[in-house]
Order: structure tokens, then sequence, then C-alpha cells
């Protein structure tokens, strides 16, 4: 009996351990994702530049890039390679003037994911300047090159948004002001929105499922050692503590819920294998200012890649807003 009691008390402490060593993760810097080492000679290259915002008021500085469009090009190519375990995949697309017509659309806000960085939304931006967008790319709260030390989780980074794109002079962010988020930056996109009277229209890119959900799905796919080692209800007991923490409740982290309030339309693109971002969990939105379109086959870290069915769903629908 005694021994069983000893293993039973060791068993609770180290699950203890592993739930806190959850919350410890989520509530310190974001390690940042592989970027080329070239990335910013890439960038100046594009016509991309990289520029810092300070907010004496909210705390800290971030880092932005900004993009004007793209009008003296005839066409554009974009190509992205995926290497898996099992495959390679290739995604390409080529669009010229007579398929894109040279237009005023104004300025596109992009938002990248939990642990991304401005620097991973860029080649989306790309496209968006092509088809004539200026282009905002912050890095948000514990990521890239802000200041701050924690992340803001989509909630605590609407204020500095919102604070950004005020601050732009109106020749770099004419309207009509769009919102792209993908993965956790569709959350804080919808943050904004709610914040601003300002939104014309929002993408989402494979949004998140409820958090604690989505850290469990990105936990196995991305650290497969680490979801083998602590149990998924650390896991989630990590999660729950880092939002009460945080002093954020999960309900603000739920598309269904924070979503259906914000009469903006809203494009939502989600695959039919991403655990994430399942397209079924979505589906349900679809309403008069919400359309959900189905990406098939598509990797979760995969949902900003441009190739023709995301450009057919995605342009479409922007000419229907204009």
């Amino acid at each position: 009996m005694y021994r069983k009691l000893c293993f039973g008390l060791l068993a609770v402490t180290l699950l203890q351990g592993c739930a806190t060593y959850v919350e410890h993760k989520l509530l310190n810097r974001v390690e940042p994702l592989g970027i080329p080492a070239n990335m910013p000679e890439i960038i100046a290259e594009l016509g991309g530049e990289s520029r810092q915002f300070c907010m004496p008021h909210l705390g800290g500085c971030t880092e932005y890039l900004y993009g004007a469009p793209i009008k003296d090009e005839t066409g554009r190519s974009f190509s992205f390679t995926a290497v898996g375990d099992d495959k390679t995949i290739e995604y390409k697309l080529a669009l010229d003037r007579k398929q894109i017509p040279e237009a005023r659309r104004g300025t596109m806000v992009m938002l990248h994911g939990y642990g991304g960085s401005k620097e991973t939304m860029f080649f989306l931006a790309d496209y968006y300047r092509f088809i004539g967008f200026h282009v905002v790319i912050p890095d948000l709260k514990g990521h890239g090159g802000s200041s701050h030390d924690t992340p803001g989780f989509a909630v605590e980074d609407a204020d500095m948004i919102t604070t950004l794109i005020d601050s732009l002079p109106a020749r770099e962010r004419p309207h009509p002001i769009y919102l792209t988020g993908f993965s956790m930056g569709a959350l804080a996109a919808v943050h904004v929105a709610r914040q601003r009277n300002d939104i014309s229209g929002m993408v989402l890119l494979a949004p998140m499922r409820q958090f604690e959900d989505a850290v469990y799905e990105v936990t196995k796919m991305t650290y497969k050692n680490t979801s083998k080692i602590v149990s998924e209800k650390s896991i989630r007991e990590g999660v729950r503590n880092a939002l009460v923490t945080k002093e954020i409740d999960p309900s603000s982290l739920d598309l269904h819920q924070v979503l259906p309030p914000v009469k903006v339309p809203t494009l939502i693109l989600a695959s039919d294998v991403d655990p994430v971002g399942p397209y079924d969990y979505f589906e349900a939105l679809n309403s008069r200012y919400v359309t959900v379109k189905l990406i098939q086959d598509r990797h979760h870290f995969l949902m900003g890649i441009m190739d023709p069915k995301m450009h057919e769903h995605l342009y479409t629908w922007l000419q229907k807003q204009r």
C-alpha cells in the first residue's frame, strides 16, 4: 500500500510539473519558426520596408513591414515548395494584368499566427500587393521584433494593432481597410474588428479552433516527442492556467463566440485535414456576413500559400466587396 501511494504521489507531482512547464512556455517569449537568414534581403528586394513602432502607453515597441502596391509589373509568379517526410508538394500561381486589372483596393493589415512573425506573411503579402493593396504586417506581442516578453494571445494584441493602423499616414493606409489573419492571428483580426468601425472585410486563414484544443493539436504536430511525454491532461491544464494568469476568458479565443456579433464581411478558408482549424468546425458559421470555403488536403502551416484554388476563392470574394 505504501509503495502504491508513493507511485501515486510521484505521478501527481510529475503531471503538475508538466502542466507548469506548458504554462511557462505559453507565458514566455515565443520561439520563432525557422525563416531563411537572408529573408530581410529578400523582402527589401521585393519592395518591403522594415520599420519600428513604439507605443509608450501600451508599454513597448514592435516591428512591422510595409509594402506599397505593385503597379509597374505586367505579371507576377508565385511559387512555394513544401518538403514533407513522405512527399514534396509544389504550389504555383502565375498572374498577369489581364486577369488582375489595376484597381484601387485599399490596405490589407496582415496578422501572423502563434510562433510566426511578420516575415512569415510576406510572400502572401506580395500577392496582395500585386492585386492592388498596401500591406502592413506587424509582429504580435512576444514574437519577432516585439519588445514584449509575453504573447498577447490575440486579445491583448488588438490595442497595439489598432494603434499602429491609426499612426500610419493616410497615403499608406488608404481605405477600405481589410484584415487578414492566420491561425491565432485570425482571432486577433476579429478582436481588432470589434474595436473599430472602419474595417471593410476580413480574411481568416486556418483560424484556430478553441485555444485549448488548438494548442494540444499543434503540440502533437510540431513537438511529437514532447506530446509523448506530457499527457493531454497536462497540456490542457497548462493552457487553462496560462489563460487564468493572463486574465483572458477562453470564450474570447473561440471564433464561434467572437465572430457572429461582428457584422463585417468575412471569408474563412479552412482545410479538411487540418486538426488545428478544421473546415467542419467552421462550416456552421456560414451566414449573411460569413463565407466559409474548403481548401482540400492542405496542412495547417501551408494555409497562407497561394495557388490557383486559393486565388479563386480569395480574389472572387474580394471582387464582391468592391
